[in-house]
């Protein structure tokens, strides 16, 4: 195949990959390219999905056929990349390849490490990812991770970066030639986690922890180095770096090799691999003798680890564990108990079953280090007890000594003393749990007195009579002339019972609420206001400023605002009943109302409104903010409803309008045919709009992009 050819291949290519798969062979037969392009293109393409089972397979090697024999590596020794003079090679990938260099302008002298992609290889989709790399390495300032310096585009378009550069060996060479002590490789891990935990804290998940990609300079200080396939963690995937897998298994946790959805607990599961090479010098999985990538990537997926203790190797040596035995045996005594668990706690198959955290994880370590109990053992009395004496063991053997000394003398006094002081405490415990519960049963029975006489006033304003509450309204009384008395009096009644005021004020907020047409629109608002931010207020006083019906009422509260200020109330809201209690029946009401201001085309003005009053704040468009919020609105919908209920439906026509908006596939009929199927001429309100209103949405919207349904 020609050069020419292959230039037309990765344009073609470049193209084809930014297409929903399903829509690709149509693209390919409109474009009217030549069989051979096309087959080779295809061929790229099958690759794809092959890519997600062999992720140590690069794009180079797989193309190497093609490229190798019309464009040949060019030596770029000697040459300028901007003030920079390349001066030998680092290292080489399947994409780019890494340089040593330096500056050139005379401000002054610095060695530095520059990172280019490929020329043959430079096509749009790479050249974003590289793009992702130079953003993500800008956030990154911290003494353990490999600062970015520079970066920029050469004469003929090939972007470039460049990098601190780091002299140094890789973290288990560097354990194992300089012969540390166990102490210090947890404490030179830990400086690892501290890194991580850094990357977490600004949404980057790095994706590829190795050995290799962790320097230790002379002066014993580790650099993290290669964030090229790391992850935002509010950015969509990049389709390329997913596709060709530039990830390295024996370190890869096992939902990265299944191609599912990362997080920063899949750097917790390369974390512990790392620390299991530094302290065994081998790895969890026996991979001798596995010839395919399929069988590696079996084992790692289904296969359990080894105990760190259970590795008996005598070439790796650990310094001043035990001269008088063998190695090998001295360190599986040293790492049984506490490091194993730790370490395949951070191990386990499953995500939510590691550390949650970097943080944790380095914390246990520490925890480990100052000989207290660690997190990833069951904190039993005979675990607890053994961890204390052996950090108090001259305290604990002077005091045994002691107590053996007095328990002869002492034995029969203490157990006479003992059974009067329970028999006494017994006696006064049961006193005091009486009178406790007595003044708790008085205390509900006068509350449950109070309210039934306040409510019980209802019926008297039916009655005209002089001496009833009835007499201002003579014959005339309403409910709601009833209910609007009543609410002036909340207060005065239940004095010194706030969390009671505070009840009744809510629900004559919804009483008064639910009421259009009884009262004049200014008056209900100003009614409506008053009670809701009177149950907050009460709230407030009696629960503190972070409890579930503090969200509640301030959620009602946000209902009659407008403008920035209700975004604003009603994100706090959804904040505080995500933190206390996201199972609460009103937090998917309160994400459903928030998710119809940000995308519903009837509420079209405050999109920008409740797109910036998000918190924490986001570089996610509308619709997706809507789709993430819908989607944590439906289980807890389901949570409290039967599957027909017009709460699930509605929040299933609205995620299938916004799955449509984005011309997201994968699930869209599955929420948008529930939705369809419901009676789509009732003109019942379901939260903003009826089901024929969004049905008549979302099929304008396939139409506009010319979808069939």
């Amino acid at each position: 195949m020609t050069a020419e050819h292959w230039e037309k291949i990765k344009d073609l290519l470049d193209e084809v990959l930014k297409i929903e798969p399903a829509r690709r062979t149509r693209f390919l037969e409109k474009v009217g390219i030549n069989g051979e392009i096309r087959a080779e293109v295809e061929s790229l393409l099958a690759f794809e999905g092959q890519s997600r089972k062999f992720m140590s397979l690069t794009l180079g090697e797989f193309s190497k056929d093609f490229v190798a024999e019309e464009l040949p590596e060019i030596s770029l020794i000697g040459q300028k990349i901007g003030i920079y003079e390349i001066t030998g090679e680092l290292g080489f990938g399947g994409m780019g390849a890494v340089y040593l260099a330096e500056r050139t302008d005379g401000k002054f002298a610095q060695r530095v490490a520059l990172k280019m992609i490929k020329r043959e290889l430079n096509i749009g989709e790479i050249r974003k990812n590289f793009k992702r790399e130079r953003e993500i390495l800008s956030k990154l300032n911290h003494p353990f991770i490999a600062r970015l310096l520079d970066a920029g585009t050469t004469a003929d378009g090939v972007p470039y970066l460049v990098m601190e550069y780091v002299e140094g060996v890789p973290i288990d060479d560097f354990c194992a030639s300089g012969n540390l002590n166990l102490t210090a490789r947890l404490k030179l891990f830990n400086k690892i986690c501290d890194a991580v935990f850094f990357a977490h804290q600004n949404l980057i998940i790095h994706r590829d922890l190795k050995p290799s990609n962790i320097l230790v300079t002379e002066k014993g200080e580790p650099k993290l180095l290669d964030f090229g396939i790391s992850k935002l963690l509010d950015a969509e995937e990049n389709t390329v770096m997913t596709a060709f897998g530039a990830m390295t298994p024996e370190y890869a946790s096992p939902e990265q090799i299944r191609g599912e959805t990362v997080s920063t607990t899949t750097d917790i599961y390369s974390l512990g691999v790392v620390l299991y090479k530094m302290l065994t010098g081998a790895l969890p999985y026996n991979l001798n003798g596995k010839k395919t990538n399929s069988d590696v990537l079996k084992v790692i997926t289904e296969d359990e680890p080894t105990a760190p203790s259970a590795i008996q190797d005598s070439r790796f040596k650990i310094q001043d564990w035990d001269s008088q035995n063998p190695k090998s045996k001295i360190q599986n005594l040293k790492l049984k108990g506490d490091l194993d668990n730790i370490i395949l706690k951070s191990l386990r198959k499953e995500p939510v079953r590691r550390y949650q955290t970097v943080e944790q994880f380095s914390a246990d370590i520490w925890r480990h280090i100052d000989g207290l109990p660690v997190t990833a053992r069951r904190a039993t009395f005979a675990y607890r007890l053994n961890k204390f004496i052996r950090r108090n063991k001259i305290a604990v053997i002077a005091a045994v000594l002691i107590f053996v000394s007095l328990i002869s003398g002492i034995a029969v006094a203490f157990r006479q003393a003992q059974i009067a002081n329970e028999q006494a405490r017994v006696a006064s415990e049961s006193r005091r749990f009486a009178e406790i519960e007595t003044e708790k049963a008085k205390a509900e029975q006068l509350k449950s007195e109070k309210v039934t006489r306040f409510m019980s006033k209802i019926i008297g304003y039916a009655n005209p009579n002089w001496y009833a509450e009835g007499a201002k309204f003579g014959k005339d009384a309403r409910v709601i002339d009833a209910i609007l008395d009543l609410c002036e009096k909340i207060d005065a009644e239940f004095a010194g019972e706030p969390d009671v005021a505070a009840e009744l004020h809510h629900k004559f907020t919804e009483v008064i609420g639910g009421n259009a047409g009884s009262l004049p629109p200014e008056k209900q608002k100003e009614l409506v206001i008053f009670h809701s931010g009177r149950a907050l207020e009460l709230r407030r006083q009696f629960y503190g400023e972070r409890h579930e019906l503090v969200a509640k009422d301030l959620y009602y509260f946000s209902l009659f605002k407008s403008g920035e200020e209700r975004a604003e109330t009603l994100m706090h809201a959804i904040l505080m009943m995500r933190e206390t209690n996201p199972n609460n029946l009103n937090y998917p009401y309160m994400l459903e109302d928030y998710t119809a201001h940000i995308m519903l085309p009837e509420f079209e003005k405050s999109h920008q409104i409740y797109r910036n009053a998000v918190q924490p704040p986001t570089d996610e468009n509308n619709y997706q903010i809507a789709e993430r919020m819908l989607r944590e609105s439906l289980p807890i919908f389901r949570l409290h409803y039967e599957k027909d209920n017009e709460a699930v439906i509605s929040a299933e026509c609205k995620l299938s309008y916004v799955l449509a908006m984005q011309e997201k596939w994968t699930d869209f009929d599955e929420h948008f045919q529930i939705c369809r199927q419901t009676n789509t001429n009732s003109s019942e309100k379901i939260l903003f709009s009826t089901y024929s209103d969004f049905v008549e949405l979302v099929e304008k919207v396939l139409e506009e992009k010319n979808i069939k349904n």
